[in-house]
């Protein structure tokens, strides 16, 4: 792995837990037009893709259920007004984060999560640490298309070689491939350490997102 410049970050289930609080969303949504409730792992394997495809995966029959549009307006309202109560930075990450900004290292978040509520969340939790955060927008395709990493790319004036993709998911392990950047996964988010061995040789895998300190190295 050459020497890099910059690190994105995935979001949900890489540098903060939110899968409790797109639960509870999820339910409320549910609940309010009568269908049966997800667990918490129903949440954390059908994250990854953003929100609208989280309600399709979880309200009976997807897209095809007349009432899609409405469970997914409901979804969002309530979760832009609760989605700091049951989320948190896994152990680690934000001393992790300052050591490797006092390295020198640019550092971003590219998440499927929508664009405000990406941006609210880490500069709630994770503040004056990112030189760009970029959630979901309209006028770009989700990851793991390439839209919104090369946005930060182009932003940064970061080349695909001196950038390095970290994040938990097979559309992370996608995205990087997509955007044409070395990827590391880590094991401790939404996907086991399991699958994601299954998903690549290629890749490093860490347990802690501290271990990328020594990686890097």
């Amino acid at each position: 792995m050459n020497k890099k410049k910059l690190l994105i970050f995935d979001l949900d289930g890489t540098l903060i837990n939110t899968v409790k609080d797109l639960n509870v969303a999820t339910n409320y949504a549910l609940e309010k037009l009568g269908y049966p409730l997800r667990t918490v792992k129903n949440t954390t394997d059908d994250i990854g893709n953003g929100v609208a495809k989280l309600i399709e995966r979880s309200i009976p029959n997807g897209i095809n259920n007349k009432d899609y549009p409405e469970c997914l307006s409901i979804f969002k309202e309530y979760y832009k007004a609760h989605y700091f109560e049951n989320s948190f930075p896994y152990e680690g990450v934000k001393e992790t984060l300052l050591t490797l900004k006092t390295r020198g290292y640019k550092l971003a978040v590219v998440s499927n999560k929508f664009d405000e509520g990406a941006k609210k969340l880490v500069n709630f939790y994770l503040p004056n640490i990112f030189d760009a955060i970029q959630g979901s927008i309209p006028t770009l395709r989700y990851k793991p298309a390439n839209d919104l990493v090369n946005k930060v790319l182009s932003e940064l004036s970061v080349t695909n070689k001196e950038a390095l993709y970290i994040g938990d998911t097979n559309v992370d392990y996608e995205t990087a491939t997509n955007s044409n950047l070395d990827c590391v996964l880590v094991s401790y988010g939404y996907r086991s350490k399991e699958y994601l061995l299954e998903l690549t040789k290629n890749s490093p895998i860490i347990d802690s997102i501290s271990e990328l300190l020594d990686l890097l190295n």
